[in-house]
């Protein structure tokens, strides 16, 4: 059997390709079939508002699921939440080739977006369970470098078989079927039987302190204040270059592109998003430390061309530098979130707060920019990425005032605080609840 570095010892690699194989299904909902969006609005005659909800819906659905499983997901239930999630979004997606209207399509991407928010926080929450140090931060990398690259293979399959069959399109919802396969190599039976933990570990967790707290893990409030950070970076982020997914399609075809190039355009972001999560560890080395800070530079600065361009060249290279950017922020964002859950034990629960607002920006994307193109009275079919380029550049003034805060903060070397960041939070927590 191959083994592979846990960072306390050793783990399947097949364990490991099992637990990546639930990421291949997390980004499916909604906007695996985003570049077909403007060719079923002809074909059911709907409003460009009702063939989002297409995308918008599924994440929705997800959003209040993903938090309930992030709770359910206790090591004695984690393979029934993660058999039931996948079945249900394997079944709708079946169905969905059939589908012939517009409403059911709607409702069948609800049914995947509910299968699929069982499964979210299991996707990362086995990796922050099972891993440590730089083999999780490289692993929670893979994760997003695995999700992003079925996205990828999705919106090109979508974006050119869309032109003989839409039916066939649906197909990328039985993906799911994967990691149904896989379940038996990742349950909790089959890992602890099969791992290899290092003696001073195992030593350990054989003797464990009920009252002990891991080490530098963010406690009490001051872990609640870096959660609604990550949050609201998240949201915002993933809200700004949802764009290139939901509006690509509908500008493109404005200035006489057609679906297979719309899907080509959104696939060179999730390309860069892949990429970037596969080597997110020598990137942070590369940049050092201002790495948050030149990502969110560039996520604006590929936002803003895209919105400016009519080249289809310029669009392909701007989406490229937009996922470039943020397929370094995504795992970043991932492996912060086990650090400032007070334990390993309320990780997966952390998780689940982090990914609904993954879903909640998706959700949210076609609403706001709708709400704002009508405040500025807007007709430029590239108003959204321009507009989406701006919030940005808000996020990045955020984060160079709040440098110090650990959300933004990066340290090449780990990802893990430092014994004095966290000391210094606690410090500054019981200042303020002695002025209380």
């Amino acid at each position: 059997m191959k083994y592979v570095d846990s960072g306390n010892g050793k783990m399947p690699l097949i364990s490991l390709l099992a637990i990546l194989a639930i990421s291949l299904t997390i980004n499916l909902p909604g906007l695996a079939v985003s570049p077909m969006l403007g060719k079923l609005r002809h074909i059911f005659d709907s409003s460009e508002l009702e063939s989002q909800l297409l995308t918008s819906l599924p994440n929705l659905v997800m959003i209040p699921v993903v938090l309930i499983a992030g709770k359910m997901s206790t090591p004695r239930w984690q393979t029934a939440v993660l058999t039931t999630g996948l079945s249900i979004f394997f079944v709708a997606g079946l169905a969905s080739l059939f589908a012939d209207s517009m409403g059911l399509l709607i409702f069948l991407g609800c049914m995947c977006g509910v299968g699929c928010g069982l499964v979210v926080p299991i996707a990362a929450g086995y990796i922050s369970e099972w891993f440590s140090g730089r083999p999780r931060q490289s692993d929670l990398g893979l994760k997003s470098t695995t999700s992003n690259s079925m996205v990828i293979i999705a919106n090109v399959y979508v974006g050119w078989v869309a032109v003989h069959n839409w039916h066939a399109a649906f197909a990328v919802y039985l993906i799911p079927l994967v990691p149904l396969c896989l379940i038996p190599f990742m349950t909790q039976k089959y890992i602890k039987a099969h791992r290899q933990v290092d003696a001073a570990e195992a030593a350990k967790s054989a003797t464990p302190d009920p009252t002990a707290s891991p080490a530098y893990h963010f406690q009490g409030k001051e872990s609640l204040r870096l959660l609604i950070g990550l949050i609201v970076l998240y949201v915002f982020l993933t809200y700004s270059t949802t764009s290139i997914s939901y509006y690509a399609p509908f500008m493109m075809e404005k200035y006489g592109m057609d679906s297979t190039q719309a899907g080509i355009v959104t696939a060179a972001y999730y390309l860069m998003v892949a990429v970037s999560g596969a080597i997110v560890g020598s990137l942070k080395r590369f940049f050092g430390r201002p790495v948050m800070f030149i990502s969110l530079a560039l996520c604006a600065i590929g936002l803003i061309i895209i919105g400016f361009t009519k080249s289809y060249l310029v669009m392909i290279l701007a989406s490229l530098v937009t996922g470039f950017a943020y397929g370094i922020i995504q795992p970043v964002i991932y492996n912060k979130t086990t650090y400032i859950a007070p334990t390993r034990k309320l990780g997966m629960t952390y998780f689940g707060y982090v990914l609904s607002s993954n879903y909640l920006s998706i959700m949210m994307v076609p609403f706001v920019d709708s709400f704002f193109r009508k405040i500025f009275h807007s007709t430029s079919p590239g108003f959204e990425f321009v507009f989406s380029g701006c919030v940005v550049c808000l996020l990045l003034i955020w984060a160079l005032v709040e440098r110090k805060n650990y959300v933004f903060a990066v340290n090449p070397a780990s990802a893990a605080p430092s014994p004095q960041e966290v000391a210094a939070a606690t410090a500054a927590e019981n200042i303020l609840d002695g002025k209380k």
